[in-house]
């Protein structure tokens, strides 16, 4: 478990306003854990400091990031099923590992009965990124690149397997004319680094975990899964004005709970939660990271999920992917 530095308290927004007494009274008062399936340095476990900087500020309680890497981050559901009912352990999910449930007979938590939805936090597109190492600059470039590579360029890096992080390269490889491979990595930063170095020619990741090494010119993002192009990256295209349409992919990030919390810890969490998210300077800061900042109340957050649970369902279907043990 990690306390948060200073450099991160520092960086974090000032919010206005005490946070409410109703809120102190019925949340935990030794604080909060806010568990992340991804390890330090990666997209998901950035974004999370940036808010729990925010959340301490403002109820003035400590709250810490608890990193349980794994595949596609399924510890932290696990955890959760486990975890005490006070409100003091949060976990901060994206789309990547509740996919798992479909994906892998085996999955531990079933998302839409094991967790409680507490609020939306933002979407974000899935990139396509390559190493600076090939002659490579737009995915038109990327396809006729791959018609001469052999077995070896032939492969992408993924963090998440059997997630729409990676089936994503699957559908760009199908899209190219070319069957892609995807290699598992164990967090962005041993990616990242073996695409810098041309260990990998390509990689598949969220917006969020590649967009800071896009702007470093550590590798070169080609195109995004979104149906617009990002604000904070206007130079990045998606799969839609590519002429991919059946490409576009949404994914989101969210705060869930243990399923016993009691109605008033919940929404007292959803309150909260919402009201430093939305702070303007912690909007800003997630903005920055790529995040498209959108929140919600809990019931909104569980009916995305069941939503998108049946339309993920189809899209693999028409992938031909079966759940696996």
């Amino acid at each position: 478990m990690t306390r948060l530095s200073r450099r991160i308290l520092l960086a974090a927004p000032a919010l206005l306003g005490a946070a409410s007494a109703r809120a102190q009274g019925v949340l935990p008062a030794r604080g909060v854990r806010i568990v992340i399936g991804y390890p330090v340095g990666g997209g998901t476990d950035e974004m999370a400091r940036v808010i729990a900087a925010a959340l301490q500020q403002r109820l003035s309680r400590p709250v810490t990031i608890e990193n349980r890497p794994g595949a596609a981050g399924a510890a932290v559901g696990e955890m959760l099923k486990k975890a005490p009912t006070d409100g003091s352990v949060l976990g901060f999910i994206p789309t990547a590992t509740l996919v798992g449930r479909l994906t892998t007979k085996s999955f531990p938590f079933d998302p839409r009965t094991d967790l409680m939805p507490l609020t939306l936090v933002g979407t974000y597109p899935t990139g396509l990124a390559v190493s600076r190492k090939i002659d490579v600059s737009s995915l038109a470039d990327y396809g006729k690149w791959l018609e001469n590579a052999g077995p070896e360029g032939a492969r992408f890096g993924a963090t998440s397997l059997q997630s729409f992080t990676h089936f994503f390269g699957l559908m760009v490889g199908r899209a190219l004319g070319k069957p892609l491979e995807a290699v598992y990595f164990k967090g962005a930063s041993p990616l990242i680094a073996d695409l810098e170095q041309g260990k990998i020619p390509a990689a598949t990741s969220g917006l969020t975990s590649l967009l800071q090494h896009h702007r470093g010119s550590r590798l070169r993002i080609l195109v995004s899964s979104g149906d617009q192009r990002s604000k904070i990256a206007p130079d990045i295209p998606t799969v839609v004005e590519l002429g991919y349409p059946t490409l576009e992919l949404q994914n989101w990030y969210a705060f869930f709970g243990p399923t016993g919390l009691s109605p008033e810890v919940a929404a007292a969490w959803e309150r909260e939660l919402r009201a430093t998210i939305d702070a303007r300077s912690t909007t800003e800061l997630l903005t920055q990271l790529g995040l498209d900042v959108e929140t919600s109340t809990g019931e909104q957050c569980a009916k995305r999920l069941a939503a998108d649970m049946v339309r993920w369902q189809s899209i693999l279907d028409s992938l031909g992917v079966k759940a696996t043990n």
